[in-house]
């Protein structure tokens, strides 16, 4: 394939193949960085590695789990974290959550509830403190958390012609109106 200016032929796309930064892999350019990684990477390996929860009381102790590892052995709890943990996809706990998708009884909505309560307590904490930055705590609760940020605006209807019922009335105000208008200008 032809090159130009020392930039390899692209095969498809406007950027070719490797347009992803993580397509390159040199994206941890020093030991601090790759010591880091290897820390996140054991952590979530743990999470990963274990099986799925297959009742309330499983989930219950499997989540009490969770928090304890965390606060054990210095780890900051993730709510994707969190899910990996119980064995099932984040989407699926939503779910049960949510109602959308039946647990393991109507009991399975209100543990996750209470965890992701938990977690929501724990970034408070965590922004309050200066240790997570506000940014990503709005995103995290806007989108975990079910925060939002909205203003509401309420508008009453008002007439703008007043009180007036009366249609002789009414003709009356608007010809004065069209008389003034002409008069403006």
């Amino acid at each position: 394939m032809p090159e130009d200016n020392n930039k390899p032929y692209k095969e498809t796309g406007r950027g070719g193949k490797d347009n992803y930064h993580n397509s390159k892999r040199n994206f941890i350019k020093t030991e601090e960085q790759r010591e880091v990684a290897k820390k996140l990477l054991r952590e979530t390996l743990v999470a990963y590695r274990k099986p799925k929860v297959h009742n309330d009381e499983e989930l219950a102790e499997r989540l009490d789990e969770y928090f304890k590892w965390c606060s054990t052995d210095g780890v900051i709890p993730t709510v994707e974290e969190m899910c990996l943990y119980t064995g099932y996809a984040i989407q699926t706990v939503w779910a049960w959550e949510s109602g959308t998708k039946q647990g393991f009884s109507p009991q399975t909505g209100e543990i996750i509830k209470k965890a992701k309560n938990f977690m929501r307590s724990f970034d408070a904490k965590l922004v309050t403190a200066g240790e997570l930055n506000f940014l990503t705590y709005c995103f995290r609760a806007k989108n975990y958390y079910g925060m939002q940020d909205k203003q509401e605006i309420v508008v009453n209807p008002t007439s703008p012609l007043g009180e007036l019922k009366d249609k002789e009335a009414l003709r009356k105000r608007i010809e004065a109106s069209v008389t003034d208008d002409i008069m403006d200008v």
